[in-house]
């Protein structure tokens, strides 16, 4: 006998099937990321609708001085140049790969954060460079968590600087704390065991135990994935991360700054390193699918903080937003056509010197 409820009729006569499945299939939706992220932005929006002239915000687009914005893509170009030469610093003990050919995959992965939820463009810049260059994916991943590594510790510096300047109160002082207490435990922890794990793994017994061969394939990828972190071991090469991270930071508020002339912004240029620094927070804390609604709030706070027009300040976190990921889509595309890539070039997982590994044999996808 089964337990489902019984069919009941309604007041036409019609059946219906009791129990609250209606209900749990409402709870689902409202429930999904999707949907909570789009009302999140609709309620963004309506409220800048709602206080904001929106005639006022079409002539600020229209009075803008959009020659700034041919120097912004070549600052961009540049910030871009200089990332690829800190992933070859990087790839020291891994490989070797192109500069020029590095730089397009960043491009492509930044390509594909714009367009896929979930930091897909990661993944995707680890495959590229696997495929392309025939480099092994832990030491590529290695060299991703060195970077972050990295990029943490210089966001701590950032982070301190924004509280002493006078719109240092920006959003949440317990997000900022928790930010920079983050950074500086990750850098730290990240430091020590790059400096104490040994370069190849013992062979614990534990590990034996452990099912479907993952103890063996660890201890074949942990080499490569130690390699990885060599520029957080080598004092020197730190030492240059740190100095580039730090120009790249520069880039990011001379970017900021080169927007705030194009829409005629009237604020201290410490309003422009604050600004860096927001949209660094909310880049790493994203909340809605391409940070939609959740930027514009954010820098549009921050400007408003340094004495910014309210419609000239979302005038200008609308077009920050709208032009970098324009710009990013754009490279990305250009990437794409220069490096003839194929989608079997990120998908495929054959490849590189793991090959040789007998669980590494994996179907070619091209």
């Amino acid at each position: 006998m089964s337990d489902s409820p019984a069919p009941t009729k309604n007041a036409s006569g019609a059946h219906r099937t009791g129990g609250p499945h209606w209900r749990a299939r409402v709870r689902r939706l409202i429930g999904h990321p999707w949907i909570f992220q789009i009302v999140i932005i609709a309620a963004l929006v309506a409220v800048a609708a709602y206080e904001i002239d929106l005639q006022a915000l079409a002539n600020a687009f229209k009075d803008a001085r959009y020659e700034f914005l041919v120097a912004i893509l070549a600052v961009t170009v540049v910030a871009r140049v200089l990332h690829a030469i800190e992933w070859q610093v990087e790839l020291t003990k891994v490989g070797k790969a192109p500069l020029f050919g590095l730089m397009g995959v960043l491009m492509i992965g930044t390509l594909v954060n714009m367009v896929v939820p979930a930091s897909a463009g990661d993944v995707a810049k680890v495959q590229i460079a696997a495929n392309r260059y025939d480099l092994p994916r832990a030491g590529l991943i290695g060299t991703r968590g060195a970077e972050a590594v990295i990029n943490a510790l210089i966001m701590v510096g950032f982070i301190a600087l924004a509280f002493a300047l006078p719109g240092g109160a920006f959003g949440s002082k317990e997000l900022l704390w928790t930010v920079l207490a983050a950074s500086i435990v990750l850098f730290i922890g990240a430091f020590v065991a790059s400096r104490t794990l040994p370069e190849h793994l013992p062979d614990w017994g534990m590990l034996r135990r452990v099912p479907f061969g993952l103890g063996a394939q660890l201890r074949f990828h942990w080499p490569r994935l130690y390699a990885g972190f060599e520029s957080v071991r080598r004092p020197g090469l730190l030492g240059l991360l740190v100095v580039m991270n730090i120009i790249g930071w520069g880039f990011d508020v001379l970017i900021v700054w080169l927007y705030g002339r194009a829409f005629h912004l009237s604020v201290p240029f410490d309003a422009y390193i604050s600004v860096t620094v927001a949209i660094a927070i909310v880049t790493v804390f994203p909340i809605t699918f391409g940070n939609i609604g959740t930027y514009e709030l954010l820098v549009t706070s921050v400007l408003r903080l340094y004495g910014a027009n309210a419609t000239d300040a979302l005038a200008f976190a609308i077009a920050t937003h709208l032009f970098s990921t324009a710009y990013n889509i754009a490279l990305g595309l250009i990437a794409v056509w220069a490096m003839r890539l194929r989608p079997a070039d990120v998908f495929r997982l054959a490849g590189g010197p793991e090959r040789g590994h007998p669980r590494e044999r994996l179907a070619d996808l091209s």
